[in-house]
């Protein structure tokens, strides 16, 4: 009987996976994280594709897949994260706002699947969303000061895999620029005032001529 080492791993719900002993499914890393149409894989802090979803909204292996129709006709339209033999704990993540509160962990659960709008954890519905593009909103299944909030990102980990240390960033949200601000022209010189000087009136001294003796 093979030994399935612990962590979180990706299969393609109804198909064939890449590899993983006892059919586990591809990996096992110490976290996956969904967001947009790509699964990333993190292990030891290094993370890599491991999983695409093409236009027509089907996933396949970022290994195997090749950019041909036939490639995207085989893929399948939902993605299953277990555990091996542990459970599986659900969070949600997009760009962290300072001072915002963050949602709770959901789980345990023995395996979560995510479709193109719904996500189920144990056959429970964590989040819904409307289209492939828009964000997860989640549902009671995460309390009701949280129901209906909105998030990017799904992150999968081992139940008992401490969170990790300050806010997850998935996506930087850029910073407002600065408004320029208007150069202050220079203060304009007083006009110049010209001071007529006093005129002194000149000595002049007349030599005039002795009289006759």
């Amino acid at each position: 009987m093979a030994v399935i080492a612990a962590g979180v791993y990706l299969a393609f719900d109804g198909g064939p996976d890449a590899s993983g002993p006892g059919g586990a499914g591809i990996g096992p890393y110490d976290e996956i994280v969904l967001r947009g149409a790509r699964v990333v894989g993190e292990r030891a802090g290094l993370g890599k594709v491991i999983a695409l979803r093409s236009a027509a909204g089907s996933w396949r292996d970022a290994e195997s897949s090749s950019s041909g129709s036939d490639q995207l006709e085989t893929g399948r339209g939902d993605i299953r994260i277990s555990a091996g033999d542990g459970q599986v704990l659900v969070r949600f993540a997009d760009d962290e706002v300072a001072g915002q509160t963050s949602v709770p962990d959901l789980g345990p659960f023995a395996a979560v699947v995510v479709g193109t709008h719904e996500v189920h954890g144990d056959e429970q519905t964590l989040a819904v969303r409307v289209s492939r593009i828009s964000p997860w909103q989640l549902t009671d299944r995460a309390g009701a000061s949280f129901q209906g909030a909105t998030k990017e990102a799904l992150i999968f980990v081992t139940k008992g895999l401490p969170a990790p240390r300050g806010a997850r960033q998935i996506a930087a949200a850029p910073e407002p620029r600065a408004m320029p601000q208007e150069s202050t022209p220079p203060a304009e010189a007083e006009p110049s005032v010209w001071v007529e000087r006093t005129k002194a009136a000149p000595n002049i001294y007349i030599s005039r001529p002795d009289p006759k003796r």
